[in-house]
């Protein structure tokens, strides 16, 4: 039998924590601490997890509140450090580290953020169009479970995708959350212009109390074109990812990969064999 290659989940608590957990415990040997036996601000405790584990997958947000050093901590101990992170300042403040970057290859792994809905999906169905320009929409459904980083997250909406693309293709894009619960864009618009301390707050409230009706899932629109799914829909490119690392070392976004490959997985479900 071959020994599964162990991946630690750190956020495992929360909604996509806990989705990730599910999506990779037949495959992986998955560790789950509590947030009380990982804490991402005890960096010895980062380390001691990570040298035991083939990668470090962080759903742990927000990812604005993070220090990048837990990040060259797991890189150290020889694990590959990947997220789901949407936010902008934190995406680029990791694969735009030339030093980092150096150190992953020599240490061979490599370090991925954003391996989400935005950017990840969003940006593989942008080079799938090769638009002039590029608009895209995440679809919220009010019956999905939600997390308070989920929401904070939505209320800026920084994510990397303009940049990204500006970058690789060379268009200007426009992004926007669209939320089935009438009347929720106004609670969003609210939590934008607090500081961040007290929209985490906020949101955790809003969490708590949003009733849940209507749709689950959601879908990630460029230009009218769309790729649905539930909210595991949003971990599966960390899954792909998982399964695409032999022979990556150093610090890329997750356009790296090959779009059309990544996509197929994420329109099948995550069943790599029904490609």
């Amino acid at each position: 039998m071959v020994e599964k290659r162990r991946v630690i989940v750190a956020g495992a608590g929360g909604v996509f924590g806990s989705l990730l957990v599910e999506e990779l415990r037949d495959e992986f040997d998955v560790v789950a601490p509590p947030r009380e036996l990982l804490d991402l601000s005890n960096l010895e405790m980062v380390f001691a997890y990570a040298k035991t584990a083939y990668a470090f997958v962080c759903a742990a947000g927000p990812f604005q509140t993070l220090d990048r050093a837990i990040v060259r901590t797991v890189v150290n101990s020889g694990a590959h450090w990947l997220d789901i992170s949407d936010d902008e300042r934190w995406f680029f403040g990791l694969v735009d580290d030339l030093v980092l970057a150096r150190d992953a290859r020599a240490a061979g792994v490599v370090v991925i953020p954003g391996l989400s809905s935005l950017p990840a999906i969003s940006c593989a169905l942008a080079h799938r169009l090769m638009p002039a320009k590029a608009k895209i929409t995440l679809f919220i459904g009010n019956d999905n479970a939600k997390g308070a980083a989920a929401i904070a997250s939505c209320a800026t909406l920084n994510t990397p995708d303009r940049e990204l693309l500006h970058r690789e293709l060379g268009i200007d894009t426009t992004v926007r959350a669209r939320f089935e619960m009438p009347g929720a864009h106004l609670a969003i618009a609210a939590l934008r212009v607090l500081p961040l301390r007290a929209r985490i707050r906020f949101a955790k409230l809003l969490a708590r109390w949003i009733p849940r009706f209507g749709k689950q899932g959601g879908y990630v629109e460029v230009n009218g074109v769309r790729i649905e799914g539930g909210q595991r829909m949003a971990i599966l490119p960390v899954v792909f990812a998982l399964k695409h690392l032999e022979g990556k070392a150093g610090c890329m976004p997750p356009t790296g990969f090959d779009h059309e490959e990544l996509l197929r997985f994420v329109e099948c479900g995550g069943n790599a064999s029904a490609f």
